[in-house]
């Protein structure tokens, strides 16, 4: 009886690891390139996966600690960050993609979008315009805002 018991045990263990496995690779932590300090990464389901640089955080895991552990969300738990993907062809999708804060002429931008848009991130802050570089050109991906956990 005991030994079936550790082999459920040890098929849990194997099971729950998996799934972490799995989980790591859906959001696309195998290929995340290399950080530069100070830089930040958020992954969503959407597929929109963002590296966000000199972000405004307090420095509670450290600007250097190891990449795959520098999640914005955990760095600052005081914010809940939202990230709005925009389309983009599908081989694009799941590509990382590099993010600023926004300048005063994007910030303008903002306020020319359509009103559904404006009601969804009423109240929110906007952090940063994420882009990826396609043969030089610069394809904005999404952009990221965020708001007070309360």
């Amino acid at each position: 009886m005991k030994r079936w018991l550790l082999r459920v045990l040890f098929l849990g263990v194997l099971g729950l690891s998996g799934m972490w496995v799995y989980d790591f690779y859906r959001a696309g932590y195998l290929s995340l390139p290399d950080l530069p300090s100070g830089a930040y990464t958020l992954s969503y389901k959407t597929g929109f996966r963002a590296i966000v640089l000199n972000a405004d955080v307090p420095d509670t895991i450290g600007r250097n600690a190891p990449k795959y552990l520098r999640s914005l969300g955990i760095a600052n738990r005081d914010r809940k960050y939202l990230g709005i993907p925009f389309d983009v062809q599908p081989w694009f999708e799941e590509a990382w993609s590099w993010c600023k804060s926004p300048t005063e002429k994007e910030k303008a931008d903002l306020e020319r979008m359509p009103d559904d848009f404006k009601h969804r991130v009423a109240n929110a802050r906007f952090e940063a315009v994420c882009r990826i570089d396609v043969d030089g050109k610069e394809i904005v991906r999404g952009l990221i805002f965020s708001v007070p956990r309360l």
